[in-house]
Order: structure tokens, then C-alpha cells, then sequence
């Protein structure tokens, strides 16, 4: 299938970001939340989640001598473990000093994360960012030049420079567009007992898929033996997560700010 849109990438990115903190909102009044503080708390891991994307976008993709690269955050290169780690340390440290509870306020915005990953994956396919392995089953894909599968495929000389499109590749973008429909509908329909639950099974599930989309990646970049970073952030995110679902589910208690650190 070979991939033809005008629509704009940076329009639909945009458009998640929206789109989830209205959900994110929504949730948090079901939840009988404080919707202010919801409102700044996703405001805040918008903001900060950006420049996070960017910072771990700057280790896979380099600066190219751009001098003071970590303070530009406008001139591109994101990573969305980046922006979900940084985000979620922003809602922590504004909860915090609002003085409300993390969990219950986590727990509202992870069905809003999954919705906003749902499309925010739509806009990295229309750019041909993220690519997957190649492919011959009948949906792949194929890319046209100045795409990211594009580059790779010349740079491997699997590909003449004058090659109208790429090979055809698994569209993993779609694939996880798919997965995080169905997690945003598990979880904003979810209603687990105890605070905490939600975000725990987010974690870990989310982690588990990422860890596997790894596999089908076409930029994948081993750093620590056959894994790559966002494997090992997939691993840490699993433990973490089933841990706080372990511990909220069996004993019932507040995690304590101690760990909350960690999990953000």
C-alpha cells in the first residue's frame, strides 16, 4: 500500500495533545476530582512533556552542533518516553505543591495518555516517523522521499537515491495506534477499588506493549545487549508498575512519596 495525505503531522500531534487533556478532565469530574487542578496538571506535563520528548529525542538523534541543543526545543527530535516521564514528574511536583494526592489525579490521566498516544501515532505514520521492519504481508507500507523509512532504506543500499518510494514496511505506527484505542477504552472504563490500580496496570501494560513494538522497529538501536532504551524504560515501567498494583491491591495503603518519585 503506498502512502498517500495532505494532512498535516504536526496538526494531528497537536490535536492529541487537546484531545487529551479534555479527556483527561472528563475523567477527572467521573472521578469527582478537582477539575482546576486537573486542568493545570495536564497544562504543566504538556509543557514540560514536550521539552522531555525533545531532551530523549536529542540522545537518539544528536544535536548536529546546534550549541545550546537542550534549550531548543523547537527545533525537533522527540521521543515519547521522554515526554512521558517529564510529564508525569510535572503533574507529581504540581500536585504536590497544590497539595493533592498523586494517585487519584494518575489515575484519571493515564486513559487520557492512551487516547493522546492513539493519535499522536496517526501523525508519526503520515510523516513516515517510527517506521517498521520490512515487510510482505499485504497492509504494509510503503514511504516517499524525505521520510525517516525512506533515509534508512537508501543509507542501507537497500534503495537507489532516486528511488520513488521505500520498501514496504510493517505500519507499526497503526499497530499501536490500535493498541492504545483499546487500552484508553480498558481504562476509562475501568474502575478498580483502590487509587492507584489504574495507573499501576497502565504502566505495566503499556510498557509490554512498547517492549514488543521494539521487535517490528525499523530504527531499532540495541544500547545495552540485544535491547535498546526504549526496552530497558519499557522494563523499568513494567516492575514499577506492577509493583504499585501489588501493593495498592494487597495492602491497601498510600504509596508513599518515597516511591512516587520513581514511579513519575
Amino acid at each position: 500500500m503506498r502512502l498517500f495525505s495532505s494532512l498535516d503531522p504536526e496538526l494531528i500531534w497537536g490535536l492529541s495533545l487537546i484531545f487529551s487533556l479534555a479527556c483527561a478532565l472528563y475523567v477527572a469530574r467521573r472521578d469527582g476530582l478537582d477539575t482546576r487542578a486537573m486542568y493545570w496538571a495536564g497544562v504543566f506535563a504538556i509543557l514540560f512533556g514536550l521539552w522531555g520528548g525533545y531532551l530523549l529525542g536529542l540522545y537518539y538523534h544528536g544535536t548536529d552542533g546546534r550549541s545550546w541543543a537542550w534549550l531548543r526545543p523547537w527545533s525537533g527530535g522527540e521521543a515519547e518516553y521522554g515526554g512521558l516521564l517529564t510529564g508525569m514528574l510535572a503533574v507529581f511536583i504540581y500536585l504536590r505543591i497544590r497539595k493533592q494526592p498523586f494517585l487519584p489525579y494518575a489515575d484519571a490521566i493515564v486513559p487520557a495518555v492512551a487516547f493522546g498516544v492513539a493519535i499522536g501515532r496517526i501523525g508519526c505514520f503520515l510523516n513516515g516517523d517510527d517506521f517498521g521492519t520490512r515487510s510482505n504481508l499485504p497492509w504494509a507500507v510503503t514511504f516517499p522521499p524525505g521520510t525517516e523509512a525512506y533515509s534508512d532504506h537508501v543509507w542501507r543500499g537497500w534503495l537507489a537515491p532516486d528511488a520513488p518510494q521505500s520498501l514496504p514496511v510493517h505500519p507499526v505506527q497503526l499497530y499501536m495506534t490500535f493498541f492504545a484505542l483499546a487500552l484508553f477504552v480498558f481504562l476509562a472504563t475501568w474502575h478498580p477499588a483502590r487509587s492507584g490500580v489504574r495507573f499501576g496496570g497502565f504502566l505495566a501494560i503499556y510498557g509490554g506493549a512498547r517492549f514488543l513494538q521494539q521487535f517490528l522497529r525499523g530504527d531499532f538501536q540495541a544500547v545495552l545487549g540485544p535491547f535498546s532504551l526504549t526496552q530497558l524504560i519499557s522494563v523499568a515501567l513494567i516492575i514499577l508498575g506492577l509493583t504499585v498494583v501489588y501493593l495498592r491491591s494487597r495492602h491497601g495503603r498510600e504509596i508513599t512519596m518515597a516511591v512516587v518519585p520513581q514511579i513519575s
